[in-house]
C-alpha cells in the first residue's frame, strides 16, 4: 500500500517535504498518522534511491526537466488523442510541448468547453475537468490558445439504433425509440461458458454470412479475470482467431513456473509436491509417460525428501521390475543430481548476488534457451504466434529480472526463502504485456483499456449488477475524505472512489459507442461456481427505451446450430443423449449423424 501510494504522490508533484510541511496543516489525528508513516517511508525510500536508481515515475519529470536542451519537439506538430486525463508529471510535460512545438493539437471527447455543474448526471464530468485544466495552464503560463474546433457531428453510427442509444444511454428522461430494432441484440446466458459461446456462434455467423473480417469484430468486458480464459478456450474450438488485450500473470507462465519450481524444490527440501510439480512443467527433458510412471512409483512408496537422494529399491520382484525401476532410478539422477549441486553451492552463497548467478548458470546448464527456442518453433508451426510470443518475451524477462536483483540488492545478504520472495515481487512487477500476433483477429479487451476504431460490431458481455458499473469501494492508503483535506491544502492526489464512478460512466459511455453498425450485449444468469446473478440497470434501461429489443436466451432451451466440424460434433453427440432420453430432436441431426458416420476421423 505505502508503495503504491508513493507512486501515487510522485505522479502528482508531491515531494517529502510538501507531506512534511502537510502534518503541521492538517488537525486531524487519523490524517496526522497517516501522513507521518508516509513521510517517514517516502523520505527514506527517497534517500536510497538518490545518485543510484531511477525510478519509472521520474522519467517523465526528467523528461520535462530536458526536454528544451534538444530539438525533437521544437518546431513540431504533436496530436494527443483518447486521454481523458493527465497526471501532474504529464501536465508539466505538456507544458513544455506547448512552449516547444509549432503547435499541439489536443482531442477531448466533451458536448462542450463548458465546466460541468451536474457530476452525477454529466458523463463527460471528468473530461471537462481535463479541459479546465489545460485551459488554466494556457492562461498561467500565458500561452497562445487557438480556435476550437467543434466536431458535433457523428459519422462513425451507420444504424438509427445506434445514434440513438449515443445521445440517451445516461438520458434519464430518454424517450421511447419506437421503431423496429434489427442492431441491438440482447442475450440472457444460462452462465458466463454459454454467453461466451453464444459470442463465438455470432462471429462465426458474422464472418460466413455477413462478409465480416474478424478484425471488424471486438468483444468488451469489465470483467476479464473471468472470462479471458473462457474466451480463449472457446474461440479456439469455434476456430476465432483471437487477440486478449491484458496484462498476464508471469507467475502462470510455464517458463516462470519451472524457475520457480526448481527454487521451490531447494526451499522445501525435495518436498514430493515440489519434485513433481518441476519435472511437470517440461523442461527437464523427459517423456510425458514415463513422468506419469515415475509419480506413480513415487506415490506408491512414498518417495519425499532424502529419499530423492537415494537409488530407488521397492517394489523389485522380478527382472522386468527391476528393468523398469533402474530406468526410474535413470531419470531422477538426471533431475536431482544437478539439483543437489545447486543446493550445495547455494548454502555457501548468501547474497542477492551470487544466489543469481547460480541460478543462471543452472538454466545454462540445463540448456534451457534451447528448449524454450525450440517450444517457440513449435507453437509457431501450429500457428499459435501469441503463445509463442509470450514464451520469448517470458524468457527476456526471467533474465532481465535476475539483472535487476544484482543490480539493485547485490551483495545484500539473504536466504533462498527471501530471495524467493524478491523473485516473485519482480514478477509481479513484470506482467506480460502483448501485441497482437496477426491482423486478422478478434480483438477482446476490457473498458478501461480498449482502443477500437473502425469497428463494425461491438460485443459487451457480462453486463451484470456490480460489474456494469462497477462497487469499486478500495479508497486506498488515503480515504476519499483524507484526499479532500489533502485537496483543500493544495496536494491533489489520483481520484478517489466517487470520481472513479464518474470516470467508469465515461468509460461504459465509449464502450456502447464504439460499434458502427450492430452491438450485441449479454449477461449470464449465473456465475462459474453457480451463484446467481442479477442484471446491471444498464439492461433495464436498455429494455425501456428500446421497447421492440427481443431478449434471446439459453436458460431453459438451448439452441443448437450448424458451425464448425468440431463443435457441431460435439452437438451431436448432445443430441444423441437427447435421442436416448426420449426427447424430441430436429430432423437435421439424422442428415448430420449420417455425415459424421461417414468420415473416417469420427466413424
Amino acid at each position: 500500500l505505502s508503495m503504491t501510494a508513493i507512486t501515487e504522490f510522485k505522479k502528482h508533484g508531491v515531494l517529502p517535504q510538501d507531506l512534511q510541511q502537510e502534518i503541521e496543516n492538517t488537525d486531524d489525528q487519523y490524517l496526522k498518522t497517516k501522513l507521518n508513516d508516509m513521510f517517514l517511508i517516502y523520505s527514506n525510500f527517497e534517500k536510497k534511491l538518490q545518485g543510484e536508481y531511477i525510478e519509472d515515475t521520474d522519467l517523465l519529470t526528467m523528461l520535462s526537466n530536458t526536454i528544451e536542451d534538444t530539438d525533437i519537439v521544437k518546431d513540431s506538430l504533436i496530436y494527443i488523442d483518447e486521454f481523458s486525463g493527465f497526471t501532474y508529471q504529464e501536465y508539466e510535460v505538456l507544458k513544455k510541448f506547448i512552449k516547444l512545438a509549432k503547435q499541439v493539437t489536443i482531442t477531448v471527447c466533451a458536448d462542450s468547453l463548458e465546466p460541468s455543474l451536474k457530476p452525477d448526471t454529466d458523463i463527460f464530468y471528468p473530461n471537462k475537468v481535463t479541459i479546465s485544466k489545460i485551459m488554466n495552464l494556457v492562461k498561467e503560463e500565458k500561452l497562445e490558445l487557438e480556435n476550437t474546433v467543434y466536431l458535433g457531428e457523428t459519422p462513425r453510427f451507420k444504424t438509427d439504433e445506434l445514434k440513438y442509444l449515443e445521445k440517451n444511454i445516461f438520458n434519464n428522461r430518454a424517450k421511447k425509440y419506437d421503431k423496429k430494432v434489427e442492431n441491438i441484440k440482447l442475450f440472457l446466458a444460462k452462465n458466463q461458458y454459454s454467453e461466451v459461446e453464444n459470442v463465438a456462434k455470432n462471429i462465426t455467423k458474422l464472418v460466413k454470412h455477413n462478409n465480416l473480417r474478424y478484425k471488424e469484430i471486438s468483444v468488451i468486458t469489465k470483467d476479464m479475470n473471468s472470462y479471458s480464459s473462457l474466451i480463449r478456450a472457446i474461440f479456439n474450438k469455434y476456430d476465432i482467431p483471437v487477440f486478449i488485450d491484458e496484462k498476464r500473470d508471469l507467475n502462470q507462465n510455464i517458463i516462470i513456473k519451472y524457475i520457480l519450481g526448481l527454487l521451490e524444490v531447494i526451499s522445501k527440501n525435495f518436498s514430493y509436491d515440489s519434485v513433481i510439480s518441476y519435472i511437470k512443467t517440461g523442461f527437464c527433458g523427459i517423456e510425458e509417460d514415463e513422468i506419469f510412471k515415475l509419480e506413480n512409483y513415487c506415490t506408491k512408496w512414498g518417495i519425499k525428501y532424502s529419499k530423492w537422494k537415494n537409488d530407488f529399491e521397492y517394489g523389485i520382484k522380478d527382472e522386468k521390475d527391476k528393468q523398469d525401476v533402474q530406468r526410474l532410478n535413470e531419470i531422477r539422477k538426471e533431475i536431482i543430481n544437478p539439483i543437489i549441486k545447486l543446493k550445495n553451492d547455494l548454502n555457501n552463497k548468501k547474497t542477492y548476488e551470487a544466489i543469481s548467478r547460480l541460478i543462471y548458470e543452472f538454466i545454462v546448464s540445463q540448456n534451457i534457451e534451447n528448449k524454450v527456442i525450440e517450444k517457440i518453433q513449435k507453437l509457431e508451426d501450429k500457428g499459435l504466434i501469441d503463445l509463442a510470443n509470450e514464451y520469448k518475451k517470458s524468457y527476456e524477462i526471467v533474465i532481465s529480472l535476475l539483472d535487476d536483483i544484482v543490480e539493485t540488492l547485490g551483495d545484500t545478504e539473504t536466504t533462498i526463502e527471501k530471495y524467493i520472495n524478491s523473485f516473485k515481487v519482480g514478477l509481479k512487477n513484470s506482467s506480460l504485456g502483448k501485441i497482437p500476433g496477426t491482423q486478422d483477429q478478434v480483438i477482446v479487451g476490457d473498458v478501461e483499456r480498449s482502443r477500437s476504431h473502425k469497428v463494425k460490431v461491438i460485443f459487451i458481455i457480462g453486463i451484470n449488477d456490480g460489474v456494469f458499473p462497477s462497487n469499486n469501494k478500495d479508497e486506498g492508503f488515503f480515504n476519499d475524505s483524507d484526499r479532500e483535506i489533502l485537496k483543500l491544502n493544495g496536494i491533489e492526489l489520483a481520484k478517489g472512489t466517487i470520481e472513479n464512478l464518474y470516470e467508469e460512466n465515461f468509460n461504459i459511455y465509449k464502450a456502447f459507442t464504439t460499434a458502427e453498425e450492430q452491438l450485441y450485449l449479454s449477461y449470464a444468469s449465473t456465475d462459474s461456481e453457480g451463484k446467481s446473478l442479477r442484471p446491471s440497470m444498464l439492461i433495464i434501461k436498455l429494455k425501456k427505451i428500446f421497447l421492440s429489443l427481443k431478449e434471446e436466451s439459453d436458460v431453459i432451451t438451448k439452441k443448437y446450430e450448424i458451425t464448425n466440424k468440431n463443435v457441431t460434433y460435439e452437438q451431436l453427440l448432445e443430441n444423441i443423449y437427447k435421442l436416448n432420453e426420449n426427447e424430441q430432436i430436429d430432423d437435421i441431426w439424422y442428415m448430420v449423424y449420417n455425415y459424421y458416420k461417414n468420415q473416417n476421423d469420427y466413424q
